[in-house]
């Protein structure tokens, strides 16, 4: 057996310093311990740009160095992504390029040559997908994708992890992960190396190509002692990059995936609600927060001309995080702290603005009070609350930041 492991880091640009050094502490530095340990151990590693503007802030630059030196020595493969973890199928192409690009030159800048060779890989943030955006992010020249299983036909345990596959109509290669064994990474239940050998036999899908893709941060961070069963697997396991795992197919197949995510159930999918974390069709709230967004991004755009512009555009790629629209859900992720604040950064985008629109800053202002004041009523009524237990009840387990929520 080979094993791909794929690990994503990222933080939002508001982290606070205190919760970002835990994490740095916790995960970062053991990931890399690990890597340097052993020397024959390879990864594939999404570095979000909105991280690396972080880990310089707060004094961690030895931190990219050590990952650039593992790069150059072929230990990492680097793939690219968006800046600041947007949701990209739900964004307008313009911001979907610039957020490429951005994520692009800000590694470039840390990462020198070895990101100037262009990553071949590409990481959807959420694993996001939809075929719209794979023709872009192939237009820019990336050469692979990373999504999730379901993306393969809409249901868990479909895909083979025999051959490597291509999207229809596209040259964008495809790596598809083992959901269920790139979850338990997130478990109390994986405490041992021996339930690792369990799942893998039980799953009996990924006993030659095993293809896993989670959060770094679950090693060591949100998941403490997961981070001693990675490395002994890395130990034991021959591993690959997955510009390798491509060229050692024999098989390839074309596919055309669904849109999803790695967090969507074959519910939402039949249903067509693709991304429902972040914009349910049937969530006030992130129907006033896409409202918000969309009014923003439109004003900006016209005003490039502004003498404020540059502030203004650099505080919007910033507010577009995905994390305000995710604990909105109510399904089953919620703060109304978080959802307050980012729709509190959205306006500051316009009051950073030269001259103020008063008609449009009116509009946004009164959209974002609705969003605060639908989300307070959300909180005190105890709906937010019912729509959790609604969407837990007689649910698949969804696995996310080292919970199991049942």
């Amino acid at each position: 057996m080979v094993w791909s492991p794929f690990l994503h880091l990222y933080q939002p640009p508001w982290q606070k310093k205190e919760i970002f050094e835990k994490i740095v502490k916790e995960s970062y530095l053991p990931i890399l311990d690990i890597l340097e340990r052993n020397k024959k151990a390879k990864i594939t590693l999404n570095i979000c740009g909105s991280l690396t503007e972080l880990l310089v802030k707060y004094n961690f630059e030895k931190i990219l160095e050590r990952i650039k030196k593992l790069a150059e020595s072929k230990r990492i493969e680097l793939v690219g992504s968006a800046k600041y973890h947007p949701i990209l199928p739900l964004l307008p192409k313009s911001e979907v390029v610039r957020q490429i690009k951005l994520n692009e030159d800000l590694n470039r800048k840390y990462f020198k040559k070895i990101w100037s060779l262009r990553p071949k890989g590409f990481f959807l943030p959420e694993m996001a997908y939809d075929k719209k955006t794979a023709k872009i992010i192939e237009s820019i020249g990336y050469q692979y994708l990373v999504l999730d299983e379901i993306a393969y036909s809409g249901r868990i345990g479909k895909v083979s992890f025999e051959k490597r596959y291509k999207i229809k109509d596209l040259k964008l290669k495809v790596i598809f992960r083992n959901r269920g064994l790139s979850d338990i990474f997130y478990t109390g239940w994986l405490d041992s190396e021996e339930k690792f050998w369990q799942a893998l036999k039980h799953d009996n899908r990924s006993n030659n190509f095993l293809i896993t893709a989670f959060d770094g941060e679950n090693l060591g961070h949100h998941k403490p002692g997961s981070e001693k069963i990675f490395e002994i697997l890395l130990k034991k396991i021959k591993t690959l990059t997955f510009s390798e795992l491509l060229k050692t197919y024999q098989k390839e197949e074309i596919v055309e995936p669904v849109s999803s995510s790695w967090a969507s159930r074959k519910e939402e999918i039949k249903e067509k609600i693709f991304f429902p974390l972040w914009f349910h069709p049937k969530n006030k709230i992130h129907q006033l927060q896409w409202q918000l967004t969309y009014l923003v991004i439109k004003k900006i755009e016209k005003s490039k001309k502004d003498k404020n512009y540059k502030k203004a555009r650099e505080e919007l790629d910033k507010a577009l995080n995905s994390c305000q629209y995710w604990w909105a859900s109510a399904t089953p992720w919620w703060s109304t702290e978080i959802v307050s604040a980012g729709a509190e950064k959205l306006i500051l985008v316009l009051k950073n603005l030269k001259k103020i629109d008063k008609k449009i800053l009116k509009k946004g202002e009164n959209l974002k009070n609705k969003i605060i004041s639908t989300a307070l009523e959300w909180q005190n009524s105890g709906l937010a609350e019912k729509l959790k237990n609604n969407y837990l009840k007689g649910q698949s387990i969804r696995y996310f930041g080292g919970k199991i929520l049942k």
